[in-house]
């Protein structure tokens, strides 16, 4: 299970990094999607730019990140499809959990182009039309109410980005199940 997002974002602020928990995740998430063999130093790096390797993050912020990275690779390469988004929880205003997101649909997109991905459209259709659906997400600033049919509609998109994310992952490196002895 993945650390409370709270509890990443005090982490983050003490660390001194610029980004918030949700952008933190999903550049996390892009990275892995394309390369689950990307260590935590990599991601470390591209979370603090600015400090050389014996600054980075220690004590509890680090072993806290390093519990995220894990977990997340963990979630990623699961068959049973166990993974979820750093988000803020229900409890948060629905705009606040929408802007969430959208740092989060960010940080993805970031995290594909530092490992590799730069051009979305030499990914398979499916993939691509996701990555494009994400940039709008990303790229649009929303003002909503709290009503049911506005919850129910982040819910679902947020859903839409998790399976999202599960297919361009497969798709960039295909889950190899158990060799089957006949």
């Amino acid at each position: 299970m993945l650390p409370q997002y709270q509890t990443v974002e005090d982490a983050l602020q003490t660390a001194g990094a610029t980004a918030g928990a949700a952008e933190v995740h999903g550049t996390l998430c892009g990275m892995l999607s394309a390369n689950l063999g990307a260590g935590v130093e990599a991601w470390m790096r591209e979370l603090f730019p600015e400090e050389q390797p014996g600054e980075m993050p220690t004590g509890e912020p680090r072993q806290l990140l390093g519990q995220l990275f894990d977990e997340t690779r963990t979630q990623l390469s699961d068959a049973l499809l166990s993974f979820e988004l750093l988000l803020p929880g229900d409890e948060d205003d629905l705009d606040g959990r929408v802007s969430a997101l959208g740092h989060w649909c960010q940080g993805f997109l970031y995290g594909l182009a530092v490992a590799g991905v730069t051009d979305p459209g030499k990914l398979p259709e499916d993939s691509a039309e996701f990555i494009k659906d994400l940039s709008e997400i990303a790229g649009t600033g929303f003002d909503v109410e709290e009503d049911e049919e506005n919850e129910e509609a982040y819910q679902e998109i947020q859903e839409y980005i998790r399976m999202g994310v599960l297919l361009v992952s497969e798709e960039l490196q295909p889950l190899k199940g158990p060799s089957r002895i006949q």
